[in-house]
C-alpha cells in the first residue's frame, strides 16, 4: 500500500503554461480564474476525496466489515462541499451567454471540462452511497443515502442533457469514452435499483421515475452508434425491467412526446425514437433470458461489498465500477 506521505508534493499553480517563466514567482491566478490548469486542479481535489474513501474501507472490500455509516456521511459532506465549491465556470448553473466571445470562461475546453467534472463527481457520489441504497427500504437511517444517490444520479442525467444543447465536436464522440459511459450507467443503476426496491402499488405513481430511466436509456441508444458496449449494457437493463415486471405503456410515450424538446433541466426528457416498445407485466419464469446478461440480483450483489462480485458479461464496465475511484 502506498502511504499518502510518499506522494506529498506541492500542487501546480493555477496558471497557463505560457505564463510560466523560469525563476518567476507569483504567477498563479486565483482559483476562480480559468486557466489551462483549472480542470486538473479540480481533478486532483476529487482524486484526494476518492482516495480518502478507499482508505476508509480497507477491510470492506475483503468482506471483513464496514466502516461506521456516520463516516460515510462525513465523506459525503466533503463531496457536496467540493461540488458546491467548484469555480463558478464549472457549475452547471453557469450562464456564459452574456460574456464576450473571447472570455476564456466561454471557451470550448472549459465548457467540456465543466460537464466532465460534474459527471465524474456525481457518479462518485452515487458509488459512495450505492451499498446503502438497497438497505434504505428496510432501515430508515439509510434514507439519507437514497436521497443522495437520487440527487447525484439526476445530476449526471442533467449534465448529459445540458451537454446535448452545446455545439461542440466533443458532443459527437463523448460516449466513446468509457468514463462518460460509466457515469451514465451508474446513474441508470441508481434509478433502476430505486424503482425496483421502492415500487408503488399503483403503476401510475412510478411513471415519473420510469420516464427518467427511459430518458437515460436514450443516451445509451445514442451511444450504440459509437460503441457496441452501450448496446450490450442497454440490453441488460431491459432484461432487468422485464424480470421485475416494470411496465412501459403508450400513455408514457405520450408523456415523453410532451416533454421532449422542453427547455427545462428539472423535467425528464425522452426522444421518441429512443423509446423501446411496451414492456408488459409478464411471468418472469417464462422469459427466456440471455444467460450472459446479469439479473438485478447480480447487480445488487455487484454493489454489495460484503460478497465477492460475480463475473459478468460486461466486464469492461464493471471492472471500473469495482474500482471507481482509482479511474478518476
Amino acid at each position: 500500500m502506498i502511504n499518502p506521505r510518499h506522494m506529498a508534493t506541492e500542487k501546480p499553480v493555477n496558471a497557463n503554461d505560457e505564463d510560466l517563466v523560469d525563476g518567476m514567482k507569483g504567477v498563479g491566478q486565483p482559483i476562480d480564474q480559468p486557466t489551462s490548469m483549472s480542470y486538473c486542479l479540480q481533478r486532483f481535489r476529487l482524486a484526494e476525496l476518492c482516495r480518502e474513501i478507499t482508505d476508509s474501507e480497507p477491510f470492506a472490500a475483503a468482506g471483513v466489515g464496514r466502516i461506521p455509516y456516520e463516516e460515510i456521511r462525513q465523506i459525503d459532506s466533503k463531496m457536496t462541499a467540493f461540488l458546491s465549491g467548484l469555480p463558478s465556470f464549472f457549475s452547471l448553473d453557469f450562464k456564459a451567454d452574456d460574456l464576450p466571445e473571447a472570455d476564456p470562461r466561454r471557451s470550448n475546453p472549459i465548457t467540456v471540462q465543466r460537464y466532465i467534472i460534474n459527471s465524474l463527481s456525481n457518479a462518485a457520489r452515487c458509488r459512495l452511497h450505492l451499498p446503502y441504497l438497497a438497505k434504505s427500504s428496510q432501515e430508515s437511517k439509510y434514507l439519507y443515502s437514497r436521497d443522495a444517490c437520487l440527487v447525484a444520479a439526476r445530476m449526471v442525467i442533467r449534465t448529459e442533457r445540458q451537454l446535448q444543447k452545446e455545439n461542440l465536436p466533443f458532443l459527437l464522440m463523448r460516449l466513446r469514452s468509457s468514463g462518460i459511459l460509466h457515469c451514465v450507467c451508474m446513474a441508470i443503476i441508481v434509478l433502476l435499483m430505486d424503482l425496483c426496491l421502492n415500487r408503488s402499488l399503483r403503476v401510475e405513481d412510478d411513471q415519473e421515475l420510469r420516464m427518467e430511466i427511459f430518458g437515460a436509456f436514450g443516451v445509451l441508444e445514442e451511444a450504440k452508434e459509437q460503441t457496441p458496449l452501450a448496446g450490450r449494457i442497454l440490453e441488460s437493463f431491459y432484461s432487468v425491467m422485464q424480470r421485475y415486471n416494470i411496465p412501459f405503456g403508450s400513455s408514457e410515450a405520450g408523456v415523453a412526446s410532451r416533454t421532449d424538446g422542453q427547455d427545462n433541466d428539472n423535467q425528464p426528457s425522452v426522444s421518441i425514437q429512443h423509446l423501446p416498445g411496451t414492456l408488459p407485466a409478464i411471468d418472469t419464469n417464462q422469459v427466456p433470458f440471455d444467460p450472459a446478461l446479469p439479473s438485478f440480483d447480480d447487480l445488487l450483489q455487484e454493489f454489495d461489498m460484503d460478497v465477492d462480485p460475480p463475473i459478468l458479461s460486461w466486464d469492461t464496465l464493471f471492472s471500473e465500477l469495482e474500482s471507481p475511484f482509482i479511474s478518476l
